[in-house]
């Protein structure tokens, strides 16, 4: 979320992010809002400072024992003013609140305006190339007996799914790399709540917007769709020391969303309902954003590297961003055996929208002021086993594991067919 002050100040900045990201959200009627709750504060006020008056004269004519009629009707109808008034501030209040609620972030300077993302790297590794006709990430999966989709279908329904044998251990050496790579940048990990009271899903700027993509239980919670979304809620209201930023936290969650609607690559691992993935959430002073942000990608392009995945890195058009975003980039790996990209993590600046909406601030020589945050996907497990049954195929059937896993699966370098 803005403050209002700020989208007064940048009125236009904020219209062209707002035209940018073909949003429907009027700027101008929101000012102007903004302005008649600020008048109608003031009438309210005074009159509260007149009920107090006549309270006091109330008093005063009582304990001279003179009359109060005129003086208490006076007040009747004073407090009759407020309670009109009141009732106008509280509905306007709440439709400035709700409009508040669905103005976009800024926009960063890099960030295109165009009808198609834009492609910024692309990996030198090479794409592999086959002798024979590759299968996908499904076909391999069943193939080797590693995988049961139908049972995994009739357990939890649609896109439901179960890995078997070194298939599941693979997906859990994957998870437990990724945490060891990022340890070693210097990321703290964190085990946080897998559901969240729903209201915090309104810092992290998923609320408004995303109410039909989560689970969520009877009481009100909401089982995460991103572990980002549990490290705010944690930091909520939280203090920080500006000479202890940056702040970088890591932790692996287990992630649920509805991923309504049908696309060509809902088969086998790639758009499920559940998935594995492990979330980087950083703290920052606004000076230092930009730089980690940076370094974020600089550990992407190693992590895939030491994996052997072609992976390039793009960054979203306005009309393709989250509103909590300045900026937005994706990382995508090669799929060879499907003949395609594939989406495997999201990083992204927030400026202090998260903060504001989260109330996080950092204590400098006396002042407070809003963190700013960034987001950014560590590494889906799921989408990174993808990958490898995809890049990894050999002719007759099994799959190579990539060498910086052979460790993490005791020496097994190859996935076989699975006996049961």
């Amino acid at each position: 979320m803005l403050k209002i002050e700020y989208i007064i100040e940048n009125r236009d900045a904020i219209k062209h992010s707002v035209k940018a990201r073909e949003k429907d959200i009027d700027i101008d009627l929101l000012i102007s809002k903004y302005e008649k709750l600020k008048k109608l504060k003031k009438e309210i006020d005074d009159l509260r400072r007149i009920r107090n008056i006549l309270t006091e004269k109330i008093n005063s004519l009582n304990k001279k024992k003179k009359n109060t009629d005129e003086t208490i009707e006076e007040s009747k109808k004073n407090n009759e003013k407020i309670e009109i008034i009141e009732l106008e501030y509280d509905s306007l209040n709440s439709e400035y609140i709700s409009l508040l609620y669905k103005v976009p972030n800024i926009l960063h300077d890099d960030v295109p305006i165009a009808n198609e993302d834009r492609v910024d790297w692309e990996t030198k590794l090479k794409k592999p190339i086959f002798d024979f006709k590759p299968k996908t990430n499904w076909e391999i999966l069943t193939d080797l007996n590693l995988a049961d989709f139908k049972r995994g279908i009739k357990a939890a329904g649609d896109r439901g799914w179960v890995l078997r044998g070194d298939a599941a251990r693979l997906a859990r050496a994957i998870t437990n790399f990724i945490l060891d790579f990022w340890r070693e940048k210097g990321y703290f990990e964190l085990i946080p709540p897998y559901y969240v009271k729903e209201e915090n899903l309104y810092i992290t700027g998923h609320y408004p917007g995303g109410e039909k993509e989560v689970y969520k239980t009877e009481d009100g919670k909401v089982f995460v769709g991103t572990g980002e979304i549990s490290v705010l809620a944690i930091l909520k209201d939280d203090l920080f020391n500006k000479k202890d930023l940056p702040k970088r936290f890591m932790c692996y969650t287990p992630c649920f969303r509805r991923e309504a609607g049908n696309r060509a690559d809902d088969k086998g691992l790639y758009r499920t309902h559940q998935f594995d993935k492990v979330e980087l959430t950083l703290i920052t002073t606004p000076k230092q954003e930009e730089e980690e942000y940076n370094k974020i990608f600089e550990g992407l392009k190693e992590l895939y590297t030491s994996l052997e995945i072609p992976h390039r890195i793009i960054t979203h058009r306005a009309n393709d961003m989250p509103n909590k975003a300045t900026i937005e980039k994706d990382i995508e790996i090669w799929l060879a055996g499907e003949n395609r990209w594939g989406e495997v993590g999201s990083i992204g600046m927030t400026g202090s929208f998260q903060a504001i909406r989260g109330n996080i601030k950092y204590a400098s020589e006396g002042k407070k002021e809003f963190v700013h945050t960034i987001y950014a996907t560590a590494g889906v497990a799921n989408r990174i086993l993808i990958a490898i049954l995809n890049n990894f195929q050999q002719k007759d059937g099994t799959v190579k594991i990539p060498k910086a896993l052979v460790s993490y699966m005791d020496g097994i370098n190859t996935l076989r067919e699975q006996k049961d």
